[in-house]
């Protein structure tokens, strides 16, 4: 067989793994601390299951009791994914009142198509360095330092020494390939499209409403399991014949449907182009945040939220669920963090996606100024530079 060259590319000071929500958050974070930053994807759209995944839904920002509880980029993201494109946040938090909301909490509808296309112009915009099609597959782990990550490109197998790295995979395959310690996640077997047929055509002609043409048209289980095929349990994902049992299962279950359909009557807008497990894998970091902490008062928070689920729930971030010091420049981010039980329900959503990056970015930025590794960082220090950047903390 013949050898493999691994190319090598420049250095950068902080690198960040996954083009999702988390991604795009801790890059800029990054960037915006001074920090020599690139992000890598694997597709060549950016957004994750946002975009690509089709769930175009930002979840509440507040706790549906009038009160904003995410602030910071995660606040930006909300505003950037509808800048070009459809909307219904409510008028309170800044929507235009042209289509209605679905409720008053400060959460919106958006184009998963333009959201992408804007996030591009989002980074460019913050001075991060992108690199689209690139899968990164091992870090390059030596004495509990992660010296650079290995890719492979269309130009063949590439490495990329970093001084920290960030992983926003949603999948946590760079932190478990570190030898940091993990655990996977359970998911219903679902599949949603988006449609239009021709009743929405006409009441799109009627309203002006192009919320219609992003219908959601669901196979299988809501995120309760309401809905799992019979006979099918809830899949752990750890290997590519998971990921096709479950994208096969799928596709499959929608053409049935369509074959049924009168062909002329209706379109699938789009369909999934990334599997929309919800759980896939998760650190387990210094601190394992659970869901407990409803109204407690951490000492090292970088941020608060609530629950997009129900309204009233206040919640701290702990710095410590976004790292395991086993490998000292490695922060996670997104729905990899380290959240177990109802945790992992709370903080796997948008809004709190972007919580996460954005403290995980900043924190890595100050790591490569302070010459620490991620647990001898001054939280003080992060929650400075994150309450400066305007995230609210308490």
């Amino acid at each position: 067989m013949q050898e493999i060259e691994n190319k090598r590319m420049p250095e950068y000071d902080v690198i960040v793994v996954g083009g999702g929500v988390a991604g795009v958050a801790a890059a800029v974070a990054a960037s915006r601390n001074g920090a020599k930053t690139l992000l890598m994807e694997k597709t060549v759209i950016l957004g994750g299951l946002a975009t690509i995944g089709l769930i175009n839904w930002y979840e509440p920002l507040c706790d549906g009791e009038g009160n904003q509880m995410v602030t910071g980029i995660a606040e930006e993201l909300i505003k950037l994914s509808v800048k070009y494109g459809l909307e219904s946040l409510p008028v309170k938090w800044g929507g235009e009142g042209k289509y209605p909301p679905r409720g008053e909490r400060y959460a919106t509808h958006f184009s998963p198509n333009i959201f992408a296309l804007a996030l591009i112009e989002y980074l460019e915009e913050n001075g991060v360095s992108l690199r689209l099609d690139t899968l990164a597959t091992y870090p390059d782990v030596e004495d509990g330092i992660c010296k650079g990550i290995l890719v492979e490109t269309i130009g063949g197998r590439e490495y990329f020494p970093a001084k920290m790295v960030v992983d926003a995979t949603g999948d946590a395959c760079i932190c478990h390939r570190a030898g940091i310690p993990t655990e996977l996640g359970d998911n219903y077997f679902s599949y949603i499209t988006h449609e239009i047929d021709d009743k929405d055509a006409e009441k799109l002609a009627e309203t002006g409403d192009f919320r219609i043409t992003r219908k959601w048209k669901s196979a299988g289980s809501d995120m309760l399991g309401n809905g799992q095929p019979e006979g099918k349990t809830t899949m752990q994902v750890s290997t590519a014949d998971d990921v096709t049992e479950y994208m096969v299962w799928g596709g499959k279950k929608v053409l049935n449907r369509l074959k049924s359909e009168d062909k002329n009557s209706r379109e699938v807008v789009s369909i999934p182009a990334m599997p929309q497990f919800r759980k896939i894998r998760r650190i387990i970091g210094e601190i394992e945040f659970d869901g407990s902490e409803d109204g407690v008062a951490i000492e090292n928070s970088v941020g608060t939220f609530g629950d997009f689920r129900k309204a009233g729930r206040h919640f701290q971030l702990p710095y410590a669920s976004l790292y395991n010091r086993k490998v000292g420049n490695l922060f996670a981010a997104g729905r990899v963090i380290s959240a177990k039980d109802d945790g992992w329900e709370l903080t796997r959503v948008i809004p709190v996606a972007a919580l996460s990056g954005e403290a995980a970015g900043t924190a890595a930025a100050l790591c490569v100024k302070e010459k620490c590794g991620n647990h001898e960082l001054d939280v003080k220090m992060l929650q400075k530079s994150l309450k400066e950047a305007g995230v609210k903390l308490k």
